[in-house]
This record gives structure tokens, C-alpha cells and sequence, in this order.
């Protein structure tokens, strides 16, 4: 379960989006595959996958804290995009595990809030 989760109103092409999170894994194991987690810069024009450094087999039952940082691409659009998460398979670009959380779309993302890209 996602608790808390902070970025910045804007971000530049070719920069670092950071981030801090906090998450509540209230199963009782960490979780043994390779998950990916990324977020997802989306707008009509544009949609960018950012996959983080994140290794979510650290996470054990309970509370765990995640700061980290995505790079956006350097062609990507300026102007307004949504912030999406999810948590990715291993092989694919594809949200693979349902979050605890309100706001999922039908593709698997779940809505964060707004982000600008430029310059």
C-alpha cells in the first residue's frame, strides 16, 4: 500500500524527476520477484515509461521508505503530463501487481497527480 508519495510540480527534459515515498507491504514476506517500479509521464501527446532504481525485494512486512530518482527522457514533450506508478513485471512495460490504492485505470496505472515538463 502506498502511503505517502512527494515529487516535484516540475521537471526538465533530460533531468531527474526525485521522489520520496512510503509504502506499507502488509503481507508477510518481501516479495521474491524482480517487480519493477516506474512511474508514467502521460498526456494525449506523449506517454513516458521512467523505471526506477527501486529493489522491491527489500521491502519486508511493514513499513518501508523509498527516495529515489527517474531520469526523463531528454526528447520528451514539454508541457503537462499526469504522474502515474505502478509496479512492473519483470519483462514487460506493464503494471503486473494491483495496488491497495484508489485511482487505477483500466491499463493498470494508478493516477499520482499533475507534473509539467520544461525547460
Amino acid at each position: 500500500m502506498l502511503r505517502k508519495f512527494t515529487y516535484p510540480a516540475r521537471v526538465k527534459p533530460g533531468g531527474e524527476l526525485a521522489f520520496t515515498s512510503w509504502w506499507e507491504n502488509k503481507g508477510v514476506a518481501p516479495c521474491y520477484r524482480r517487480f519493477r517500479l516506474a512511474l508514467r509521464l502521460f498526456s494525449p501527446m506523449d506517454k513516458r515509461i521512467l523505471v526506477t532504481k527501486a529493489d522491491l525485494r527489500s521491502w519486508l512486512p511493514g513499513d518501508s521508505l523509498c527516495d529515489s530518482t527517474a531520469t526523463v527522457p531528454a526528447d520528451a514533450a514539454e508541457g503537462p503530463y499526469d504522474l502515474q506508478i505502478g509496479i512492473l513485471d519483470e519483462r514487460f512495460d506493464e503494471p503486473d501487481v494491483k495496488l491497495a490504492i484508489e485511482g487505477r485505470r483500466p491499463d493498470g496505472w494508478y493516477n499520482l497527480g499533475k507534473i509539467n515538463v520544461q525547460r
